[in-house]
């Protein structure tokens, strides 16, 4: 991996970790909490019928994919530490 690759996935692991960090935070109040869980549920992805992406998906419809996919576990990375949280209370 080149030196640019290298430092560009060790700033996304930053951006990452930190997102997780202020999520956990903000999960701690049951009102956030909720709302932070439906997030979880959420679908940004077009679905069945909504657009027919032909035989092959586009290469837009697996870059959404994936991104919605790093959003969740995210999200459920900071709702499994509130959890991890309360339990050592």
């Amino acid at each position: 991996m080149s030196d640019m690759a290298d430092e560009t996935e060790a700033r996304l692991n930053a951006h990452r970790r930190l997102f997780v960090s202020l999520l956990t935070i903000i999960a701690g109040d049951p009102k956030f909490h909720q709302a932070l869980e439906s997030l979880v549920r959420d679908n940004e992805t077009v679905s069945d019928q909504e657009e027919d992406p032909g035989v092959e998906p586009s290469r837009a419809f697996a870059i959404q994919g994936l991104a919605n996919d790093e959003i969740r576990a995210i999200l459920k990375d900071a709702l499994a530490r509130v959890l991890a949280e309360k339990r050592k209370r």
